[in-house]
């Protein structure tokens, strides 16, 4: 039976956020006047995202201002397709500063006595909207995995644990805890390499029984997590781990 509601009670970001903390596998349509979106939860992250002909995260900041609607949730349908790689706190984030930015540009009324900013919105659905970072980042990852023989998933993640976009293993691996891991990975490097007199921090590599995993610095902002198989030639995961740090550079 699913679960209804008004989006006056719970707007679209508390939705989110309570699904995904709770690590439900639902789905979650929300309808707003003549329109409706579908969104896919599951291991505690939004992996899919439609709105008409429209898919992925441009899904949740299209509609993240929707104030007046209804919900239903029904628990247990798991997602046909994966279209967003973003964490959940990272789609928000990224949401609400587009918000912000979209209202802090007001402009006059145009000769007809429309609005030139609502005109603007209108204008920018009826083209093709151009990718954003994130998602030629998570073009760039699936590419780079696709063409690795020894790294089988990686992420780019901020120093401060956000991760920008992740492409990991299916087996259970939480994104939030790839950003999470990432973090304290970094302070416990940079410390030891400050501390040991070996200048700044630039790569650690972490073997485990199933695995390895390897933090390199990527920008002074940002880091590159790459995991492998546990039996893998390590030289040539660094040397995968160079080119993936080249490529993902000219995006950033």
């Amino acid at each position: 039976m699913a679960l209804e509601g008004n989006l006056q009670d719970m707007n679209v970001a508390d939705l989110i956020q309570h699904n995904c903390q709770e690590r439900k596998t639902a789905r979650l349509d929300i309808r707003h006047r003549n329109q409706q979106a579908t969104l896919f939860f599951e291991g505690g992250n939004v992996k899919h995202a439609t709105l008409g002909d429209l898919q992925g995260e441009e899904v949740i900041y299209r509609i993240l201002d929707w104030q007046d609607g209804t919900f239903s949730l029904e628990v247990g349908p798991e997602t046909p397709h994966r279209s967003i790689t973003r964490s959940w706190s990272g789609l928000l984030l990224e949401g609400a500063k587009r918000l912000d930015e979209a209202n802090k540009g007001t402009t006059p009324q145009t000769e007809n006595g429309t609005n030139s900013t609502s005109q603007k919105i209108t204008e920018q659905e009826e083209k093709p909207m151009a990718k954003k970072k994130s998602e030629l980042l998570a073009d760039a990852l699936t590419e780079l995995l696709q063409e690795s023989s020894d790294i089988d998933g990686a992420a780019v993640v901020g120093v401060d644990g956000l991760v920008y976009s992740a492409n990991v293993p299916q087996r259970a691996l939480d994104e939030n805890l790839v950003g999470a891991s990432s973090a304290a990975i970094l302070g416990l490097s940079k410390r030891a390499v400050e501390q040991l007199k070996r200048g700044g921090f630039k790569q650690t590599l972490i073997q485990g029984d199933d695995g390895n995993i390897i933090v390199a610095a990527l920008t002074p902002e940002t880091l590159f997590v790459g995991l492998t198989p546990a039996n893998v030639n390590l030289g040539m995961a660094f040397a995968e781990t160079r080119t993936m740090l080249e490529r993902l550079r000219e995006i950033l």
